[in-house]
């Protein structure tokens, strides 16, 4: 656990906030008791159904700005061995991911008998088992065993997404030297700018990270233009989210697009707040090996 000056309130009150919204989502969409609650108070049900999932791209967001801080705080990949980084993640992500779903099986297992609803899952097959394991189960055509372990393997694609474009960019800029040093910026841009343009407008797509690469890639922006101590770059940055979200606005507006287009504007102004024990600007905050090392 962190110590208390180690940790970052703003980011630590925007994810609970969201996970808060998720929870109230969840209960009013999933289970027996949201067609009884929906009969009372059907506008706050619906909203809560309609706009509370939104509360997601305050994740991806974070999650790109810690992605960041971690894999290239500098714009450039501190990491050597891109397979051993995503196993390393794999082992984090899966151990608390496969307890929870065995607790899930567990209940609906004991719920089935007496119970017959469509929230209570099937008993599930080995290859759902094998599927989950694997974080594949959405490409795989196989039912979820748990609502909201989709964001599990969606998390892990968007971090695996971001080692192999960093690792891809060091390789070209060791054969070709003269290659710019922030090479790996500009290639996830472009991903993000594919994002949000093309695969964010294709409903189908919303199984791979690819779907959700773009507000992935406004939180990365976020963490290099609150990483740097002059005002000159960070208005550069901030220019570059902007144009960058404010584009893919203009061409389809969505909703969940403008939430993650100001959570990312706003992380860059939660670490540029002056806090308690914060002394000013929090540029830089993540530059040490332990920083980096406890962002994973």
């Amino acid at each position: 656990m962190r110590s208390p000056d180690q940790r970052l309130p703003g980011i630590d009150a925007l994810k609970g906030i969201a996970c808060a919204m998720i929870v109230w989502h969840h209960l009013a969409f999933y289970g027996p008791m949201s067609d009884v609650v929906h009969a009372v108070v059907p506008g706050l049900t619906g909203w809560l159904y309609d706009y509370g999932r939104m509360a997601v791209q305050v994740f991806l967001v974070v999650g790109g700005f810690l992605a960041a801080s971690s894999l290239a705080p500098q714009g450039t990949a501190t990491f050597t061995q891109a397979g051993r980084l995503l196993f390393r993640r794999y082992r984090r992500l899966v151990p608390p991911y496969l307890v929870a779903l065995a607790v899930s099986v567990l209940v609906a297992a004991l719920v089935r008998p007496w119970f017959a609803h469509p929230s209570v899952p099937a008993a599930p097959t080995i290859w759902q088992v094998l599927a989950h394991g694997l974080l594949l189960q959405d490409v795989l055509g196989q039912e979820a065993l748990s609502a909201g372990v989709w964001y599990v393997a969606i998390d892990f694609q968007l971090f695996a997404i971001s080692v192999l474009v960093f690792a891809f960019a060091r390789q070209l800029q060791q054969r070709w030297p003269q290659m710019p040093a922030r090479l790996g910026v500009g290639l996830l841009l472009l991903l993000a700018v594919s994002s949000l343009f093309v695969f964010n407008r294709l409903a189908g797509l919303d199984i791979t990270g690819l779907y959700f690469l773009g507000s992935y890639a406004l939180g990365m922006l976020a963490f290099w233009a609150s990483n740097t101590a002059s005002n000159v770059k960070r208005a550069q940055w901030l220019l570059g989210i902007a144009l960058l979200g404010g584009a893919a606005l203009l061409i389809d507006f969505r909703g969940r697009i403008a939430l993650a287009l100001v959570v990312a504007l706003g992380l860059v102004w939660l670490q540029k707040a002056p806090g308690p024990g914060n002394g000013g600007s929090r540029a830089g905050w993540c530059n040490s090996a332990r920083c980096r090392t406890r962002c994973f």
